[in-house]
């Protein structure tokens, strides 16, 4: 599930991202760990639904994560007709909300006992942030001895949590780097390897390229006599369009993506990876010049707001949601690699998966039941995936969603895409923890200090938001 319009500027970062969003290891919270009250029920009915002569309805709220852009919107009314046509006795309906309104609007339909049916898609973060919200789906499957074989594993366990398993797997988003092969050429630079053993792309090797790839007005390098930081137009690396936990995560903390302990009473955001973390990335910043700061994302944002495709980054490292984005027309030639190896020699790049969620509250869950299982099954699964730009979940569609990503984005190399499933963060790095919304404002805030102040000790900064952080989770735990 892509975030959107997330950036690391001045003061704040979105809430809502995804994929996000979106293989390897399971990333549940651990069994010991309290979550918020939400016991598992069976459903109202647990029988199969049966025809009564009346038409269900189901509404799908869409808001979250992907899904708001005009030729979603078109092709999500497309598929509903497609769903309508053939069932007499459940119809469905896409509700389109702008992102910066769907928490407000979604609150609002719960709190007034018109719960939409279904939720998404949408990944991790927002089911972790209004985790009590929804149904668990556990026995509905059971009631209807559903097969998940055809899943893959991180798929099925992405979004489930001792007491909850939020919905049928859509779609996971691997994370790998984009990278710009003109702007390789030009700097007289060796492409990165696409193969995932090649130790030789390393955080160094990265550090090494990027900086060569940094260009002022003047075409000048960081390493050049003259350059000037303040009129940079390319950037050699960026990974801006996620939060402070995302971009921690590579860094291979003991916890990865959450800075809590396995108890998720003690805080640790300052683990020694990363304080390495931040100070690499306040150097990045402020001393190679190869990361553009708080003020060139701004730059960025009001030129093109397409770190890569505006041709202002030639590295960058995202998501398979960026490519329906921003891989249209681009009037330079481009490829794709594994993440560089971190620091302690590992290789962890994100993941984020998307899927439907049902509310709890909702009405006609048994028909939101059969519309989430008509969405991800095998003969639409593809097509579905094909509107918000997920690798669908089931193993079966592989062939098929790569020929139909050969069509679209000739050329790559598409195991470097299948492969990163292999090297997902785990725990996750949009998992649940305690207070989730305010440990994650915590966070932004200190990662905007890295990015807007070149005096930042990273130190201090990680120390005072681990401060924070022990705080909220004393606080909440002291409630319980």
């Amino acid at each position: 599930m892509r975030p959107t319009s997330v950036r690391v500027l001045a003061l704040s970062l979105a809430l809502g991202l995804i994929v996000s969003a979106c293989g390897g290891a399971p990333t549940a919270a651990p069994a010991d760990t309290p979550a918020p009250d939400t016991p598992t029920q069976a459903p109202a009915n647990t029988e199969a639904p049966a025809s009564s002569g009346e038409v269900a309805k189901v509404v799908i709220f869409v808001g979250f994560g992907t899904g708001t852009d005009p030729d979603q919107v078109a092709a999500q009314e497309a598929l509903a007709q497609r769903f309508n046509e053939s069932h007499t006795d459940i119809q469905m309906e896409f509700l389109i909300v702008p992102n910066e309104e769907a928490t407000e609007r979604y609150l609002a339909m719960v709190a007034g006992g018109n719960a939409p049916q279904l939720v998404g898609p949408h990944g991790t973060s927002t089911i972790a942030k209004f985790l009590d919200q929804w149904e668990d789906v556990t026995p509905y499957i059971q009631r209807d001895n559903y097969d998940l074989s055809d899943f893959y594993g991180p798929a099925t366990t992405i979004n489930k949590y001792p007491e909850l398993d939020a919905g049928l797997p859509l779609g996971l988003y691997p994370s790998f780097i984009f990278y710009n092969k003109d702007a390789f050429d030009a700097a007289g630079l060796e492409y990165p390897p696409s193969d995932y053993g090649d130790t030789s792309w390393n955080i160094e090797k990265l550090r090494e390229v990027a900086i060569q790839l940094t260009l002022d007005e003047n075409d000048l390098t960081p390493l050049d006599a003259g350059f000037d930081p303040a009129t940079i137009k390319q950037w050699g690396y960026a990974d801006t369009w996620t939060d402070m936990r995302g971009q921690m995560t590579m860094f291979g903390a003991p916890t990865q993506g959450r800075p809590t302990s396995d108890d998720q009473k003690m805080a640790l955001a300052t683990s020694a990876e990363w304080l390495f973390g931040a100070q690499w990335l306040h150097d990045g910043i402020f001393v190679d010049h190869f990361i553009p700061d708080s003020a060139g994302q701004s730059a960025i944002d009001a030129d093109t707001g397409d770190p890569f495709g505006g041709g202002h980054v030639a590295i960058w490292y995202s998501h398979t949601w960026y490519m329906s984005e921003g891989l249209n027309e681009l009037p330079f030639k481009y490829n794709i690699a594994p993440l560089f190896f971190n620091q302690k020699g590992e290789r962890i790049s994100r993941i984020h998966a998307d899927l439907f969620t049902m509310p709890k509250t909702a009405a006609n869950k048994d028909a939101a039941w059969e519309v989430m299982k008509w969405l991800v099954a095998p003969e639409q699964i593809v097509d579905v995936c094909k509107i918000y730009g997920c690798l669908p979940a089931r193993k079966s569609s592989q062939a098929a969603y790569l020929a139909y990503m050969q069509e679209r984005f000739p050329g790559l190399d598409y195991d470097v895409i299948f492969t990163a499933i292999d090297y997902l963060d785990s725990p996750h790095h949009e998992s649940w923890v305690p207070e989730w919304g305010k440990v994650n404002d915590a966070l932004n805030n200190a990662m905007s200090t890295l990015y807007t102040d070149a005096t930042a000790d990273p130190a201090v900064v990680l120390d005072t938001a681990n401060q924070d952080l022990q705080k909220i989770l004393d606080e909440y735990w002291a409630g319980q």
